[in-house]
C-alpha cells in the first residue's frame, strides 16, 4: 500500500470535524485549500502520475475548503461515517488507478450501496495490450499480483466446482453425457469471463456507456411557491452513476499534418481513450473514477507519456483549480472559469441557491470536458476537415485508388465518433429524465400512493410486513438542480450542433470525395484514351503521307531495259506525289473531322447531310431575296 501524500507545511488548525475522526492520516493530510502554499502543493499533485486519489470538502465562504491527497480506505471510511458540517456542503472524491485501490472502492460501494456488478466493473483489472509483448513486461507489480491472484482464485473455484459436480453426478446417475455437459458449461463460462472483461469491452466498443440509478442521494427539486429556493427531501434517497469513454486529442506537432492515419489501427479515431465513472451520491458527494492511461508502465513516464497524462487530466485539473479561492494559473481565462465557488452576485436569492447548486454543477463540469469532447471534430485547422481537404487537393493533382482506401478508413473513424457523441446524448437524456411511479411499481409493494403518502402518520393499509415508504421517496434516480439541468440541456444542443452536424457534414463530404475520385479517374482515363487516339491518328497520317512516295521510289528503283531515270525527274515526281498526298490528307482530315487530332463527333453521312442542308437553305434564301 502506498504511503499517503503529506504536505511539507506544518500541521494546521483543522475544524473539529477532521480532528474528531481520530484518524492520523486525516489530521496530517487535510489542509486549507484556500491557502496559497497548500494549493501549490496540491496543484502539483494533480499532475503527478503516482497520485492515487484526493478528497475536497468545500463551502461557499473563503476558508471553507479543505483538501487531502492519497488517503487510504480507513480514512475515507471515517470521513463517510462522520456527519459533515453544513458549511462544507459539497464533497468531491477523485480516484485514479482504481485497480490499485480496490479496498477504497469497496468502502465507497458499501457506504453508498453499489450493485455487485457495478463494484466488479469499477475494480476490474486492465487487460494486457494485444500483440505487444514488450508492453506486457512493463506491468506494475500490484497489477500482476492482482491478476495472478484472480487467476488462482478462478482456478481454485473451477477445480472445486468440478469436484462437486463430479461427486453429484456419480451419486445421482452414472451418465457420461451429463458429466461432459457440466464440464462444457463450466469451460464456456470461464471463457466468457476471460473474453468479456470490462476494460476489454470499453476498448473494443468506444461508444459503450452506462447510466445506473439507486437510492443513496437526496432528490433536489424546485419549489413552485414564490420566495422559496431549492429544497432537499429529507427522506428521498437515490444516486446516479454514469460511465463513458472520453476521447482526448494527443496529436503532436510532428503528426499534426497527417493526424488521421494511425499506426495502431486505422478504423478508430486518433486519440487517447479513457474510461470514466461519475457518481452523484448522498450528502452532496460527487465521486469521479478515471482509468489509468498507462496501467502497465513501471517507473517514471517519458516526455510523450507525460504530455498525454496532462491532456487526459486537463479538465480534472481545471475543475480542481476552480474550487479554490487562492490565485490559480489562467484564472482570468474566460473558458476556464466555472461558477461553482466563484460567483459575482451576493443577493439573498443568489446565495440561497449556491449550496444546492454546487453538487450538480460539479457533476456537470466533470462530465462536460469541452476541450476533449469537441477538439477532435470541431476545430477547423486540423482534424478530419483538414484531412479531407488535403485528400481533395491530392485528388485534383493525381487521383488514384489509394485515396478511396484512405477515405474508407476516415469514414470508419467518423462513424465511431458519431456513435460516441450519440452515447453522450443518450447519457444526457437519461440524466434529465424524470422518474415517475407506475401502477406496476406500486402493485404488491409497500409504497403509499396518492393521498395516502401525504398522511403524516403511516396507517396500516395492508397486513404485509415491512416499512411503508411514500411514493415520491421510492423513485430511483436524482433530480438535478435547475442550474445543472439547464447546462445539461445546453450541452446536448452543442453536441448536436457542433459535433454530430460536423460529423454528418464530413461523412457527406467523404462520400462526395469518393464519387469525385472515381470521376477523376474516369476523366483521366478518357484523357489517356484521347491522347492515344491522337497519336494513332498522327501515325496513320504520316503513313498515308509517305505511302505514295514509297511506291514512287520503288518505281524509280526498277531497272527497265532501255530506260534510265534522271535525278531531276525523280525529285519532280517526288514533289508532285508528296504535294498531292498532303492535299488529299488535309482534305480527308477535314472531311472526317480529325483535323489536328480532333476526335470525330459525327458521322460522314451526317456531315454531308448537314452541308447539303445548309446549301439548300442558303439557296432558298437567296432566291427569296431576288
Amino acid at each position: 500500500m502506498a504511503i499517503p501524500f503529506r504536505p511539507a507545511s506544518p500541521a494546521e488548525d483543522l475544524p473539529p470535524y477532521y480532528q474528531d475522526t481520530g484518524n492520523d492520516d486525516i489530521r496530517q493530510c487535510f489542509r486549507n485549500f484556500d491557502v496559497d502554499r497548500n494549493f501549490d502543493l496540491f496543484d502539483r499533485q494533480t499532475r503527478e502520475h503516482r497520485s492515487r486519489n484526493f478528497c475536497i470538502d468545500f463551502g461557499e465562504d473563503e476558508g471553507d475548503a479543505f483538501c487531502a491527497f492519497d488517503l487510504n480506505d480507513k480514512a475515507y471510511k471515517k470521513l463517510l461515517e462522520s456527519p459533515r458540517p453544513t458549511e462544507l456542503h459539497t464533497r468531491w472524491i477523485n480516484i485514479w488507478q482504481p485497480y490499485n485501490q480496490k479496498e477504497l472502492i469497496q468502502t465507497l460501494a458499501s457506504h453508498f450501496d453499489f450493485t455487485p456488478r457495478l463494484l466488479g466493473m469499477m475494480t476490474s483489472d486492465h487487460m494486457p495490450p494485444r500483440n505487444n509483448p514488450s508492453l506486457r513486461m512493463k506491468k506494475s507489480s500490484s497489477t500482476l499480483r492482482s491478476v495472478f491472484s484472480h487467476k488462482s482464485q478462478t482456478t481454485n473455484m473451477s477445480n472445486s466446482i468440478r469436484e462437486k459436480a463430479k461427486q453429484a453426478n456419480e451419486q445421482a446417475l452414472d451418465s457420461e453425457s451429463s458429466i461432459g455437459l457440466t464440464e462444457m458449461m463450466q469451460s464456456t463460462q470461464l471463457e466468457l469471463v476471460r473474453d468479456l472483461s470490462h476494460y476489454q469491452l470499453v476498448d473494443d466498443v468506444w461508444h459503450w456507456s452506462t447510466v445506473d440509478q439507486g437510492r443513496r442521494c437526496k432528490f433536489l427539486f424546485m419549489s413552485r411557491e414564490m420566495g422559496h429556493g431549492l429544497k432537499s427531501s429529507a427522506d428521498s434517497n437515490a444516486d446516479m452513476c454514469i460511465g463513458y469513454n472520453s476521447l482526448h486529442n494527443v496529436r503532436s506537432k510532428e503528426t499534426n499534418t497527417r493526424p488521421i492515419i494511425s499506426d495502431r489501427t486505422r478504423d478508430v479515431p486518433h486519440g487517447k481513450r479513457v474510461w470514466n465513472w461519475l457518481l452523484l451520491c448522498e450528502d452532496k458527494t460527487v465521486i469521479s473514477i478515471s482509468e489509468d492511461p498507462f496501467p502497465f508502465v513501471n517507473g517514471a513516464l517519458n516526455k510523450e507519456d507525460v504530455k498525454v497524462l496532462f491532456t487526459t487530466r486537463r479538465n480534472t485539473v481545471n475543475v480542481f483549480r476552480q474550487l479554490t479561492k487562492a490565485p490559480t494559473p489562467l484564472r482570468e481565462a474566460a473558458l476556464t472559469q466555472l461558477p461553482i465557488r466563484q460567483r459575482l452576485g451576493s443577493s439573498d436569492e443568489e446565495t440561497a441557491h449556491r449550496p444546492t447548486d454546487a453538487p450538480g454543477l460539479l457533476f456537470y463540469y466533470l462530465f462536460e470536458d469541452w476541450g476533449a469532447t469537441f477538439d477532435l471534430i470541431s476545430r477547423r485547422e486540423h482534424g478530419y476537415a483538414a484531412e479531407l481537404d488535403r485528400l481533395r487537393q491530392e485528388m485534383l493533382q493525381t487521383a488514384n485508388l489509394t485515396h478511396v482506401d484512405q477515405l474508407h478508413h476516415i469514414g470508419c473513424q467518423l462513424a465511431v465518433l458519431k456513435r460516441v457523441y450519440q452515447s453522450y446524448e443518450l447519457i444526457i437524456e437519461r440524466v434529465l429524465k424524470k422518474q415517475e411511479a407506475t401502477l406496476a411499481s406500486l402493485k404488491n409493494s409497500h409504497i403509499l400512493s396518492g393521498n395516502a403518502s401525504l398522511i403524516s402518520s403511516h396507517p396500516v393499509i395492508n397486513d404485509s410486513p415491512g416499512p411503508l415508504v411514500p411514493e415520491a421517496d421510492s423513485l430511483l434516480g436524482v433530480a438535478l438542480s435547475s442550474a445543472a439541468r439547464v447546462r445539461f440541456e445546453r450541452l446536448k444542443d452543442r453536441i448536436q450542433l457542433y459535433a454530430l452536424s460536423e460529423i454528418s457534414e464530413c461523412l457527406d463530404q467523404k462520400e462526395s470525395l469518393v464519387m469525385m475520385n472515381f470521376n477523376l479517374i474516369a476523366i483521366k482515363e478518357s484523357f489517356s484514351v484521347e491522347r492515344l487516339t491522337w497519336v494513332t491518328l498522327l501515325l496513320a497520317k504520316i503513313t498515308i503521307l509517305f505511302t505514295p512516295v514509297t511506291l514512287m521510289t520503288g518505281y524509280f528503283s526498277i531497272q527497265f531495259k532501255g530506260l534510265e531515270f534522271e535525278v531531276g525527274s525523280y525529285w519532280q515526281a517526288f514533289g508532285w506525289t508528296f504535294g498531292l498526298s498532303a492535299a488529299l490528307l488535309v482534305l480527308f482530315s477535314w472531311v472526317s473531322g480529325t483535323f489536328e487530332g480532333k476526335i470525330i463527333t459525327r458521322s460522314w453521312t451526317r456531315a454531308v447531310y448537314d452541308v447539303a442542308h445548309r446549301w439548300v437553305v442558303g439557296r432558298r434564301k437567296r432566291g427569296k431575296m431576288m
